[in-house]
Order: C-alpha cells, then structure tokens, then sequence
C-alpha cells in the first residue's frame, strides 16, 4: 500500500470518529466506552506507522541492490565550481574523477637603461648582441590542467603559450620567440600515500627554488644558480612524504638534460644511450612542523644529488644573468665527455612575516675538444649560491608557497592587499681550468659573476600580483683586453611585473 493513501485512511478514521463523537459531551456514553475507541484508534495508527518505516527499509534496500547490479551505473550529481584557488572545477559526487582548469599570464616590462647597452655593445663592437633589449614580454603564459582519474591517478598538462626559446631565457623580442612549447606533462600514481610514482616531462627534483611554483617566487627570474642545473626534464620519479609528512623524498631516472635546459621547451635532449640516463635524488625534512616550537616550525632542510654520464653536444648554449642576458657560452666545438656530478643543500626559513631561503650548487663535469688533431679534455668545477629573504610588511604569513593576503585590493574599504619586500644575494664562478684550457675565451664570456636584487611584491587578491624589481649583476672578464680592464660592463635592470593567476 502506497504511503499516501495509508496516510489518506488514517486522516479519514480519525475525521470519522470525531464525527461520530460530535457533541459526545452532551451524549450519555460512558467514558470508558470512549477511551476504548480512543485505545483502538492509537492501536490502528501505531501499525500503519509500522508499516511506512517497513515499506522505507525495504526500498532502501532495492535501491542498494540495484546500484551494486553489475552495468548498472547510480546516478549521482557531480559538482562544478570556480573559484580562485582551484580555477573552474569538476568533480564526481564521490571524489574518483575530476578535472580542474586554470592558469596563468605574466606581462612584463623590462628596461636595461640605454648607457649600459652602449658600453657593452663598445666592448666587441656595435653588432654585437647581448640580448639586452628594452621590451614589453608575454614572459609566460601557461594554461594548466590537472586532475584525477579512478581516484589513484592524477595528470597535469601545463602548455606554454608565452615567450618560449632554446633556453627559456629571454635574449630576442622577435614574434618567433612566441611559440607554443611543452612545459609539463605527466602521470602520478598514488595508490600508496607514502610513495607515489611520476612518469612524464616535469621540475626535476633538484633546485630549490626551480622547485618554487613560478607564481610565488621572490623575484620574476631565478637567480644565478638556476644556471647550473636543468628546468625540466623527461624520465620515472618515484616519492611521498614520511613521518606525518616531515620527510619529504624524491628519486628519479631520467634522459638527462644540460645546464638551464627545458627539454621540448624550445631545444630538446636526444634522451640517454647505452642505459647512461641520469639520477636525481633529493631529501627534505621540516624537522619542527608540527611541534610546540613554533620559531622552529618553518625550518626546512635539505640535500639533492644528480649524476649522469653525459655524451654529445648537449650542452649548455650559454649562462645567462638574472635579467636574462647571456654572459658565458663555451666555444665551438666543445662536447660532453662523461660524468657529471650536480649536489646541492638548500634550506630555507619561514617565521611569521620572515622568509629564508638559500642553496649552494657544485657542478663537475666531464669536457673535451678537438683542435688540431689533438683531444683536449678537462673535469672543471663550477658552482654558484643564492641566498634570498622576504619580509611582509602587512602582516600575513610568509611561506615557501606564497603570501596569501589578509584583505584584498579595495580602496573604498581602506584595504590595499599585502606588500612583500624582497632582497637576493648570489654568485656563480666558473672554473679557471675552462679558460686556460681552451674550452671558452675570457675576451667573450665572464669567468664569474655577481648580483644582487631587490624588489617589492604588491599582492592585490589570491590572483593578482604586483612586481616591482632592481637587479645588477658585475663580472669578472667577458670584455676585450684593455676594455674596463677585461671586464665585461655591469648590467643594471629594472623589471616590472603584472601576474594574473587562477587555479
């Protein structure tokens, strides 16, 4: 019997005896004889209630077995949302599939000052080009999707549809350096928490501020260690997070790229031979995260290794400064020969406003040439360290994930968002054997260089951000005998910097 009409019967019984009962005062029935009624009407009412929630049992149960049929699929809503954190979102109602797009764009304005490009284009003449060149640039623009799939598997694809060349350095404004390039594509298996497994093109596990997402760095371009180790590259990485997440791992085999290189970002890699790919290596551990002593808990230390034995042409095309301008190439002719060796400690430090981070790269490798009929080779040593720190004026936390501002950009209010100030410090020196031994010329290419930087970030909301940056970087040698006493000229740069992020 269907719930209506039993709830239909039982509304008539009760209108039906208070009919019959109508003016029962004035009858002469006895109040016995109404309590039984009353006792039977209650008896009546108590089985029928007992019959609706039998009747609910027994569709639940049909609508369980009926999901569970084999073919068939039960329906359930799936969610869509857009916000800023996760961009324009969809998701099944349990969680197993999802697909989230976003991205971001990054227009810049960069002016080097007109005297230092004439002093430097004086060093080896006027058609020399150091790719110091005042612009407005689509620095990146990057289109991100990213989800999951049967609840163990997520994928991220980032395309660049920005400012794209060989080394993902800015050294030509010319509308051929715009080019649609692969940035990151790949799978992560994560069945098991603490050990997950990546398969694709992505950061390599390495440099701690390359590891950084783009869109929260300190300064628009990385500084000088960035040189000595790879943006991306292609292999298997396997990784997690152990001890309620205060040790965090990362192993990998990989095709193994040159200095600065983005595989497929513009030049590639001809992958490994003779199984001589590459392993990166690298272990973090925030010791104090969850304890009580809350100075302590932003503190992060760490140590990264990659070893690869590397043969060909592949290497670095040049090293470049943090305005991106070229100051260091090897000569014509200069191959890889061998091992390299990369190891790198990093730190850093976050205490409320503060923000630390710091790392030194050591990078040995294996070099040769052939110059009249003879095989020069040489192991040289070259390294470089950055040390960066922020402070937020407004208050908010400082994080190696960005600063997320209390109240955002909205002046009829009296809110501004947040202001971070910036500083860097780093060096990279190049080793001395390179240039005794032929494989690069102290006339063209700067044996080391120095910069420092300093800046303001104006974050607006969670998605838009202000940069405002000073860079100088000096050399030693790079310029012609008995210009600046061999050195090459110091390069000052202001970038300006406007970022619009979802997701």
């Amino acid at each position: 019997m269907k719930r209506g009409f039993k709830i239909t019967i039982i509304s008539f019984a009760i209108a039906g005896i208070l009919a019959s009962q109508n003016g029962w005062a004035d009858q002469t029935s006895s109040t016995s004889d109404l309590e039984q009624r009353l006792d039977n009407l209650e008896s009546q009412v108590a089985d029928l209630k007992q019959q609706l929630q039998d009747q609910k049992q027994q569709e639940a149960q049909n609508a369980q077995q009926a999901a569970q049929a084999p073919g068939v699929i039960a329906s359930a809503p799936a969610y869509v949302t857009a916000n800023s954190k996760d961009g324009f979102a969809f998701k099944s109602a349990d969680g197993d599939f999802s697909l989230k797009i976003g991205g971001y764009t990054q227009f810049l304005a960069r002016d080097f000052g007109s005297s230092d490009k004439e002093d430097l284009q004086s060093d080896h003449g006027s058609n020399t080009s150091y790719g110091e060149d005042d612009a407005f640039l689509a620095r990146r623009v990057r289109l991100i999707i990213q989800g999951t799939v049967a609840h163990d598997f997520d994928y991220y694809l980032q395309p660049e549809l920005g400012y794209n060349n060989a080394l993902s350095s800015i050294t030509s404004t010319s509308p051929s350096a715009y080019s649609p390039a692969l940035q990151d594509a790949w799978i992560d298996w994560k069945y098991f928490p603490d050990f997950t497994i990546k398969a694709g093109k992505f950061k390599t596990p390495f440099d701690l501020e390359n590891l950084q997402d783009t869109r929260v760095t300190d300064f628009v371009e990385l500084g000088l260690t960035g040189n000595l180790t790879p943006q991306r590259d292609i292999g298997v990485q396997a990784g997690g997070n152990l001890y309620f997440d205060w040790i965090s791992y990362a192993a990998g085999i990989f095709n193994g790229a040159a200095d600065h290189e983005n595989p497929y970002g513009g030049s590639s890699t001809a992958g490994y031979e003779n199984g001589n790919a590459t392993g990166v290596g690298r272990i973090f551990a925030t010791p104090f995260k969850d304890t009580s002593i809350k100075p302590l808990q932003g503190l992060g230390v760490g140590y990264a290794v990659s070893y690869g034995k590397e043969k060909g042409s592949d290497i670095p095309a040049s090293y470049v400064t943090t305005g991106q301008a070229p100051f260091f190439s090897y000569n014509s002719g200069v191959a890889n020969d061998g091992p390299q060796l990369r190891t790198e400690p990093q730190a850093f430090y976050y205490y409320k406003s503060l923000g630390i981070l710091g790392e030194k790269i050591n990078d040995y490798e294996s070099l040769e040439y052939t110059a009249n009929s003879h095989i020069y080779r040489d192991k040289p040593d070259n390294h470089a360290f950055n040390v960066e720190a922020s402070y937020v004026l407004t208050g908010e936390n400082a994080s190696y994930n960005g600063v997320t501002p209390k109240n955002n950009f909205n002046p009829g209010k009296g809110t501004w968002g947040a202001f971070e100030v910036v500083g860097r410090y780093g060096e990279l020196k190049l080793d001395d054997s390179i240039f005794s031994e032929g494989f690069a010329s102290e006339s063209t290419s700067a044996s080391e260089a120095r910069a420092w930087s300093t800046g303001l970030n104006w974050y607006l909301n969670s998605n838009a951000k202000l940069v405002f940056d000073y860079e100088q970087t000096k050399f030693d040698d790079g310029a012609a005998a008995g210009v600046n006493g061999g050195n090459r000229k110091t390069e000052n740069l202001f970038l300006t910097m406007l970022q619009l992020s979802i997701g």
